[in-house]
């Protein structure tokens, strides 16, 4: 199955779907609140319910995963999985009985790494957990499509052809995978020998299912050549348990590999899981900001402007304070030449961006000189700031216009001073202009004679009259 990406932001997987809107949205545009994990996502258009998809999309590959196979070997379920194996092989005597219930306890541990991995925990289960009374039913089932693969097997082998005998012994090992799956999580005999639910598995994955097929055969080989290479170095005593807990540990591994395989492709298998690398939630406050812009964004892709400002507005009365939300209100106002109420807003919007992020106060600002040509911000820290910024990004004009006068606008400002002092570098150094830049530095010297930064007016003082003397 090909992946779904989100509608409006194509880099993203959906993970949401509404069906009358035939839209795919991805955790993007849909948050989730932490706070009421009962809460069910409605669309962002038509307010209807959505599907949740699982990590249908968003799944890693599991041939980009096999080191976190390998490590799955190694946690404590798994582990002890292989000790047991390990020591009946040395302690427990040949009996029947004995061995047919050890037999059933590996054979339900294992279809239990399989449903476990299939919802996509990383976490191993216990070994305990395969003692449980079905045991017996689930390899007596596994025996079945076992015993069944075999009387194929030699079914094909009675027609002494061997075209015949290897293409059934083939389509048996690549069949015998997707119906270990099936017996997994159906936990049914009939489900494990039906043609129709097995083909789901494998037309699910598609030729991706002979990737699997071969990393299983080449995990199912590893014990026997590892016993091949320990045979000439190892008594036998030591072989057998090393031999039995590798077939064990491998097998883990075939198993989790193949119950993610299932988490992967749940869309098509009809499965539906978030796995452990579900995004969490988020606060309440958090929550009711992302979901209005993204509702917001979601709005004005879709051409509804008018809807996108509401949700703002709305957003707004209780986060009057976030800037993020302030900032794409005043991004969409500009937009859309709403010009009284973008100067209305901006008052408001400047204080805070300024205080946080000043770069954003700037652009605004030249926004509203658009709007308004001689535009002025009625706070004077605010106006200084924004200089600042503009003059470091080379608008020196533009910064200078803001810092023009400020003692007579704002006499009991206390920053004039080293705002005109910022106003004559950028004079001297932006533009090149001696004159103004002097006369700024005289002010300072008559006004504010206690100003902190006097060194810096006195060292700029004697660069420029050297600069004067030279044009001179």
């Amino acid at each position: 199955m090909d992946k779904r990406y989100c509608h409006y932001h194509s880099a993203q997987p959906a993970t949401w779907h509404c069906q009358p809107c035939e839209r795919h949205y991805g955790d993007c545009c849909i948050p989730l609140n932490a706070d009421a994990p009962e809460y069910a996502p409605a669309c962002p258009l038509c307010r209807g319910h959505l599907r949740f998809l699982g990590a249908a999309n968003t799944a890693q590959p599991f041939w980009e995963r096999l080191p976190n196979f390998f490590a799955y070997g190694f946690q404590a379920g798994p582990l002890a999985f292989c000790a047991l194996l390990a020591l009946a092989c040395v302690f427990m005597p040949a009996v029947f009985l004995l061995w047919i219930a050890l037999l059933s306890v590996a054979t339900k541990y294992l279809h239990s790494v399989i449903e476990a991995a299939s919802f996509g925990s990383q976490d191993a289960p216990g070994l305990l957990e395969a003692f449980s009374a079905d045991s017996l039913r689930t390899f007596f089932q596994q025996l079945a499509v076992f015993l069944i693969a075999l009387v194929l097997l030699w079914l094909a082998a009675d027609f002494h052809s061997e075209v015949i005998y290897w293409a059934a012994n083939i389509a048996i090992v690549l069949v015998l995978p997707a119906s270990i799956i099936r017996l997994s999580l159906d936990k049914s005999l009939g489900a494990a020998l039906s043609p129709g639910e097995v083909g789901q598995v494998i037309a699910a994955m598609g030729w991706r299912y002979l990737i699997l097929c071969a990393f299983l055969f080449i995990l199912w080989q590893s014990p026997t050549y590892v016993g091949w290479l320990l045979s000439h170095g190892l008594p036998r005593v030591v072989m057998v348990p090393v031999v039995a807990g590798l077939t064990g540990y491998f097998s883990v591994v075939m198993c989790a590999m193949m119950g993610y395989a299932v988490f992967q492709y749940q869309g098509e298998l009809g499965y539906v899981s978030a796995g452990d690398d579900a995004p969490a939630g988020f606060a309440a406050p958090e929550w009711h900001r992302r979901k209005a812009l993204a509702e917001a964004e979601v709005r004005v892709k879709e051409g509804q402007t008018g809807a996108a400002l509401e949700i703002l507005v709305a957003a707004l009365r209780e986060g009057r304070q976030d800037l993020k939300l302030n900032e794409r209100y005043h991004q969409l106002l500009f937009a859309l030449g709403e010009r009284a109420e973008c100067l209305n807003h901006l008052p408001h919007y400047l204080g805070l961006a300024s205080r946080l992020n000043p770069h954003l106060a700037a652009s605004a600002f030249l926004n509203a000189r658009q709007l308004q040509a001689d535009y002025l911000p009625e706070d004077p820290a605010v106006c200084e700031r924004i200089a600042e910024v503009l003059i470091e990004r080379h608008k020196a004009r533009e910064g200078l216009s803001l810092l023009r006068n400020l003692h007579k606008r704002f006499p009991e400002y206390p920053g004039i001073p080293r705002a005109y002092l910022m106003a004559a570098r950028a004079f001297s150094e932006e533009l090149g202009q001696v004159q103004p830049a002097q006369q700024l530095l005289a002010f300072i010297r008559q006004r504010y004679p206690a100003f902190e930064q006097m060194g810096e007016v006195v060292q700029l003082e004697s660069v420029l009259a050297k600069l004067d003397k030279k044009s001179g």
